[in-house]
């Protein structure tokens, strides 16, 4: 099992689509055993798959389903632990053919609890530092599940909440967008990152140094503490989310401005993130592909709570939208053979 987080702290470049329509993608045409984990506060995937008629399930003043703040809710109060439930989202029980753990707005609130959980790591709390860790201990519960991959869609933050995801993901994945803005975005994640990577290594060995006796190897393997930071959150690759091309009477031309991000990415990526790739994954291989741009129908997904590459007549599917369709499929496709192979899976 392996745990890919969906991570850009810009906002507007398609990541939560990508998730929900990759992993979809995967369960459906890969036969692969997803687990979709939304730790977005907005909760933008829960809405996409989440039929609004059942929204008072989980959000009503009664919830009869749990969300991923369930699990938080003791340690929202202090414990260390996370409390586990049942998936509460089965496969067979939505159109997008993956387990899920819907989100919720009070996770802005442990994003709160995060950053104490931070600090008092900084400040050699090993109880802080435990919860810091709380995604290696929802790994081990879910490993009995044996899900071929956990994704997790996080919001564009740079809090602790995204810190804490990253800490212990195996690996992320940048879906980008074709503006200027995501191109300056790039330093900004990877100045982010570093910071806080040094401060958890200098935090791990000023435990020891101010308890010799204190040993960090067993406290570790207790208590699913990350102690070697190098081994997690590799850089799997990003995708682009293409812009709308301008039509004239001669036919569709780009945007220059917008070519120009496009043409700058990689190589600002590789400056910025290389660091952050795996052995056994090329420079050239870190881009799994392009997202077209195909809005007209992104609408009616969300209103079928339909992934984008199954959408037909009877989901509302008309005229020209069935060519955004197919487009969309083909584009998707390849980034999901682009996926399996930077993370080494060949079972397919």
């Amino acid at each position: 099992m392996k745990v890919v987080t969906f991570f850009n702290n810009k906002g507007g470049v398609g990541k939560t689509t990508t998730v929900v329509n990759l992993a979809s993608y995967l369960s459906a045409n890969r036969n692969k055993k997803i687990l979709l984990l939304d730790l977005d506060p907005q909760s933008n995937s829960t809405q996409l798959v989440v039929p609004i008629e059942q929204w008072d399930n989980f959000y009503g003043e009664q919830p009869v389903q749990k969300t991923i703040y369930n699990f938080f809710e003791e340690m929202d109060e202090g414990e260390a632990k996370l409390e586990f439930h049942s998936i509460p989202i089965k496969a067979e029980d939505n159109n997008y053919s993956f387990d899920m753990i819907p989100g919720h707005p009070r996770l802005a609130m442990i994003d709160d609890r995060m950053s104490k959980s931070w600090n008092g790591t900084i400040g050699q709390d090993k109880g802080e530092l435990r919860k810091l860790n709380w995604l290696n201990q929802f790994k081990e519960w879910v490993a009995q599940f044996e899900y071929d991959y956990v994704f997790i869609d996080v919001g564009p933050s740079l809090g602790a909440l995204n810190r804490s995801v990253l800490l212990n993901t195996d690996y992320f994945f940048t879906p980008m967008g074709s503006d200027i803005f995501s191109l300056m975005g790039i330093e900004n994640i990877s100045t982010w990152m570093n910071q806080w990577m040094e401060l958890y290594k200098d935090a791990l060995s000023n435990f020891q140094k101010s308890d010799p006796a204190f040993d960090l190897g067993k406290f570790s393997a207790k208590h699913s503490v990350n102690i070697d930071i190098s081994r997690s959150c590799r850089f799997l690759g990003y995708s682009i989310q293409q812009y709308s091309k301008r039509k004239f009477k001669e036919g569709v031309r780009p945007v220059i401005a917008y070519e120009n991000v496009i043409k700058e990415m990689h190589g600002k990526i590789l400056r910025y993130l290389g660091g952050y790739i795996p052995e056994g994954i090329e420079e050239g291989e870190i881009k799994l592909g392009d997202i077209p741009y195909v809005y007209s129908i992104v609408p009616l997904s969300q209103t079928s709570n339909t992934p984008i590459f199954s959408l037909n007549y009877k989901s509302g599917l008309r005229g020209n939208q069935t060519s955004s369709v197919a487009e969309y499929t083909e584009y998707i496709d390849g980034i999901c053979s682009n996926f399996l192979k930077n993370i080494g899976d060949t079972n397919e």
